[in-house]
């Protein structure tokens, strides 16, 4: 039990000690060598927990998303429709790595080496499943895992086209065009996804957020 205990406490220990780095000096500049010195390990040490910097980077990158999705179940009163609640959770998520300058370069270097898109696809694939449940669509798991893939690819080759200056359109846009599409998989109505989507941006426009590192985040929600 005290060893499982340790071995925990050392995986939080990388993970916040990435995490730092990452969101200080970016994902590309950090190597795994970096991570277990500042993490006072060795780097056998560090290896017997995590096989590369990219798998660190994936824990790193489903934390948040957890967290993101904790914070705003919490301060949104928003509780029993997941679709609305899943759309201003998009919406939210990309205003942050959009307006927010360590995380957009980590997710753009993270798509630039093929890792992004990987660490994605199962989170979205469940986020399908749960939410064709709950329209109850007769639709298969193959079939919600291609709608993942279309969407994970479609925002993936956004950040990296906003990143390097191919799509200047506002944030704004882009928010919208991944709500539409996200509702489009859905199979929602365009007078249903414009409901939606008014609605999602009311709330969306009350959420303040704040960050110290790639992995925690807090929100505030001001009430109108």
């Amino acid at each position: 039990m005290a060893s499982y205990k340790k071995s925990i406490e050392t995986k939080d220990k990388i993970i916040k000690t990435a995490s730092a780095l990452f969101y200080n000096q970016g994902y590309s500049a950090t190597t795994i060598r970096d991570i277990a010195r500042d993490s006072g390990l060795s780097l056998s040490r560090l290896n017997y927990h995590f096989n590369s910097k990219a798998e660190v980077a994936g824990v790193i990158c489903k934390k948040f998303l957890r967290n993101l999705n904790t914070e705003l179940f919490e301060v949104i009163p928003v509780k029993h429709d997941k679709i609305l609640r899943d759309t201003i959770h998009i919406r939210t998520w990309i205003k942050i790595f959009h307006s927010h300058n360590p995380t957009m370069n980590f997710y753009y270097e993270l798509a630039c080496e093929n890792i992004l898109s990987e660490l994605l696809i199962e989170s979205d694939h469940q986020h399908f499943i749960e939410q064709a449940d709950f329209l109850k669509l007769n639709l298969d798991s193959q079939t919600l895992r291609m709608y993942a893939h279309i969407f994970v690819a479609s925002l993936v080759q956004l950040i990296r086209a906003k990143k390097e200056g191919d799509v200047t359109v506002k944030t704004e846009a882009i928010i919208d065009m991944c709500n539409i599409l996200h509702l489009k998989l859905l199979g929602l109505n365009q007078l249903e996804r414009d409901k939606i989507i008014a609605e999602a941006k009311k709330y969306a426009s009350r959420i303040e957020y704040a960050m110290t590192d790639l992995s925690s985040i807090r929100l505030e929600y001001h009430e109108a």
